[in-house]
């Protein structure tokens, strides 16, 4: 746009109003989804009157599903240990993990650590599910956490795209408390684009009101000690409750004048509220006629540039949209080009059924209501007077002028009816505790669900949320991404982005890579779009394939399962720290076999041991070993190949009974195929050797005794394969030896235990024998 439409004061105020006219049907339309959720009761009061409505509650249902929709927000966004993840492509290969890291903690330390970003979340999780919209701004252009503002205060013209590649401008209806403008305007560093006349007005303004003895606290401004308390105590009364508001329009504009994109600003003050003697800011005639302005005083017209507020002028206060304002989007419509003024939210999508669900309810528990009605057969006024002092109860009577209705003809109350809506009622009340307690899914036979129908009740039920879920999480990407960018202004004024910024420069992170083009923002997503059961279900399906991933993703599978379950980030952290916190029995095992198999020397295969841990620690070690001799020129001595042929032999032991689980098929080949490698440098490390000695050989001639240096070569290996088979088999017989004489004391052991069992069961037996022939002898004498 021409930047001459945006230094016209009254063309702006023109373009607010019809922004606001246009946006009138939608805003009634907002009230009445808001009305719902509220607890509004669905008839209004001239329905209950000609209608002669008796019962006009709200079931609630809207508002349950939005507290439903919001827990899916809730558990999506804020359970994570974290907001984002920074990456970047810059620097040394192997310092960007580490400098990945300070990043995202320093940041998302403090972006944790705020209360009042974590209320803006909310109030945008609440508009999402609500309306679809959520906007919020950044009040200005250091301070990193933005505010989130109601979707009625973000004015944006109609046909706007999603995504606002078509947005000229855009408007924010901002009202000032005489405090805030006061710092924004007169505090320190102040925007020099603000109107400091016109500002001092408003302040004046404010003060007028208050010694017009609008403020409850009248006697005050007479007492100069009390004024002087009131002072401290409401920061010169600009934020007390009495204190009116500067109520304006906040114009953005996009411009490409002069060869130069941006946006650029400006504030006007609403004309319909425009306070009395602030000079410049005076109301059309035509519009003081329509209504009048907030103190009621007389007005002239707009003068020109003195009717800004606030003016950037030509320069531009941000290069895109997403430097100004944040907007993320639920939107559930079908119809596309997707427009902002199209979008369908959860709360629109559901009013209808939800409004008609109310609307059935209180006709039902009125015809409850009926149905517990008695009933008496009168004739004229007198009879229905004296009806109605009867006292039914035990031993009583009636009058005999009243014609009671018989047993077989009075109105009988419908029993099932009055059944049905006492459990409706309850079960509408176990509903909505459902929320603080763990519903039992239970078929129409009282029988359990299975595992099948509860995932498809609960994919139903939050298809629409998920989607809605997965859309807000790409539009809080741009929020990231702008958040992080603040998080890297050098010298801002903002004492939170100094201590992240701090913190980063002290991790190690050159500062010439704090820049925003350095580092990609990727959003933290959880398991399942938000659904508990989903999560639960995903993590344990995870939980199952954790054999198949390497070490170090298992570690994050598992925290992420821990989280899962007892939704306590701290509690996972503690459980599945980012890196074990000591040396395990298996590495530790590793370790030691690794420099006694070096030495040729056999090692037994110990049980019990995490097998999977032994032979990754010890693939580590032998793959570190062997590299080292490779860059220092491919050789090694006899000793060391001897020593990895060892080792080797040693793998494959450990790597046999990893295989006898047929699930770790994947692994166990994927061992091999390492562990081959290795060995074929090994391999390549002897052929060298060979050859190295061949040609020393040669070299030697006679000092061979004139051998021929093959034959010498050849019984040099002979002597060689000699000695280490003679080594080998020293260490074979001596555990051979070992082993026999652990079998010896075994079988010792074994027999004599036989024998002492044999003994004993003697005893038995001749004990048995010597009390059989007493009773024997007994029977004889009698």
């Amino acid at each position: 746009m021409d930047l001459g439409q945006f230094d016209d004061a009254r063309l702006l105020d023109q373009f607010a109003y019809d922004l606001l006219l246009g946006d009138w049907p939608r805003a009634q339309n907002r009230v009445k989804i808001a009305n719902l959720a509220n607890g509004v009761p669905p008839y209004d009061e001239s329905e209950v009157e000609s209608q002669k409505i008796v019962v006009n509650v709200n079931d609630l249902s809207m508002t349950r599903v939005q507290h439903d929709a919001r827990a899916q927000f809730y558990n999506g966004i804020l359970k994570p240990g974290k907001f984002f993840s920074a990456k970047t492509d810059a620097g040394p290969a192997h310092k960007r993990s580490q400098w990945n890291t300070a990043h995202t903690a320093a940041v998302n330390r403090q972006m944790k650590r705020s209360i009042g970003y974590f209320e803006a979340l909310r109030s945008k999780f609440g508009l999402l599910t609500l309306h679809g919209i959520s906007p919020a701004i950044w009040e200005n252009r250091e301070r990193w956490r933005p505010r989130a503002i109601g979707v009625e205060d973000a004015l944006i013209p109609s046909q706007t795209l999603l995504g606002f590649e078509n947005l000229p401008f855009f408007m924010v209806k901002r009202s000032f408390t005489g405090l805030e403008l006061s710092k924004l305007a007169l505090g320190a560093k102040p925007d020099p684009g603000w109107n400091v006349p016109m500002v001092k007005a408003c302040l004046r303004y404010c003060d007028d009101a208050l010694t017009q003895l609008w403020s409850t606290q009248w006697p005050d401004m007479w007492s100069p000690e009390k004024w002087a308390e009131r002072m401290k105590q409401d920061g010169r009364y600009y934020a007390s409750d009495q204190c009116p508001t500067i109520d304006c329009f906040d114009v953005y504009g996009w411009s490409d004048e002069g060869g130069e994109e941006g946006w650029v600003r400006r504030i006007i003050l609403d004309s319909w509220s425009v306070p009395d003697g602030v000079a410049g800011a005076r109301l059309s005639a035509q519009r003081r006629e329509k209504r009048p302005r907030k103190g009621g005083g007389s007005g002239a017209d707009f003068d020109g540039e003195n009717d800004f507020l606030y003016s950037s002028g030509s320069r531009r206060v941000a290069m895109n949209w997403q430097q100004i304002a944040s907007f993320q989007f639920a939107d559930l419509s079908a119809v596309a080009p997707f427009r902002y003024h199209s979008v369908r939210s959860l709360g629109f999508l559901l009013y209808s059924v939800c409004q008609l669900q109310n609307r059935m309810r209180c006709r039902f528990n009125e015809a409850v209501f009926e149905a517990l009605c008695m009933l008496f057969r009168v004739k004229s006024e007198e009879d229905i007077q004296r009806a109605l002092q009867v006292n039914i109860g035990n031993r009583m009577f009636v009058d005999s002028t009243i014609q009671t209705v018989p047993a077989a003809e009075r109105w009988q109350p419908n029993a099932q009816l009055i059944e049905l809506g006492i459990k409706e009622n309850s079960d509408l009340i176990n509903q909505h505790s459902s929320l603080f307690t763990q519903p039992q899914h239970f078929s129409k036979d009282k029988t359990e669900k299975t595992k099948f129908q509860v995932m498809a009740e609960v994919n139903n039920a939050s298809a629409m949320v998920g989607a809605a879920l997965n859309q807000a999480y790409r539009y809080l990407e741009f929020e990231y991404r702008e958040i992080d960018r603040r998080f890297l202004i050098k010298n801002s004024g903002d004492p939170e982005v100094r201590s992240a910024r701090a913190e980063m420069l002290k991790a190690g992170i050159p500062e010439k890579y704090l820049e925003p083009e350095c580092w990609d923002i990727e959003p933290e997503r959880i398991m399942g779009a938000g659904n508990k059961t989903m999560e639960m279900v995903m993590a344990e399906q995870l939980l199952g394939m954790r054999q198949l991933f390497d070490p170090e993703p298992q570690r994050v599978l598992l925290r992420d399962v821990v989280l899962a379950i007892t939704d306590n980030l701290d509690k996972a952290m503690e459980l599945v720290p980012e890196k074990p916190a000591q040396v395990t029995d298996s590495t530790h095992d590793a370790d030691l076999a690794m420099g006694v198999l070096m030495q040729g020397m056999a090692v037994g295969i110990k049980t019990g041991i995490n097998h999977i841990e032994y032979v990754e620690e010890m693939l580590r070690q032998l793959i570190a070993v062997v590299g080292r001799y490779q860059k220092q020129g491919g050789m090694a001595p006899p000793d060391k190949i001897m020593g990895f042929q060892n080792v080797a032999q040693h793998l494959a032991a450990h790597i046999k009974i990893i295989g006898q689980d047929p699930a770790e098929k994947a692994r166990v080949k994927k061992y091999g195929e390492v562990l081959g490698k290795i060995m074929n440098m090994v391999k390549a490390f002897a052929q060298r050797l060979q050859k190295a000695q061949q040609a020393q050989a040669k070299r030697a001639g006679a000092g061979n005794g004139g051998l021929d240096p093959k034959d010498a070569a050849k019984i040099k290996a002979t002597m060689t394969m000699a000695q280490t088979k003679a080594q080998l088999a020293k260490q074979s017989h001596a555990q051979r030896t070992a082993q026999r004489d652990i079998q010896f004391q075994e079988q010792l052991k074994h027999d004599k235990e036989a024998h002492e069992a044999d003994m004993a069961a003697l005893d038995l037996q001749a004990a048995s024998e010597i009390r059989r022939q007493r009773f024997s002898s007994l029977e004889d004498e009698q």
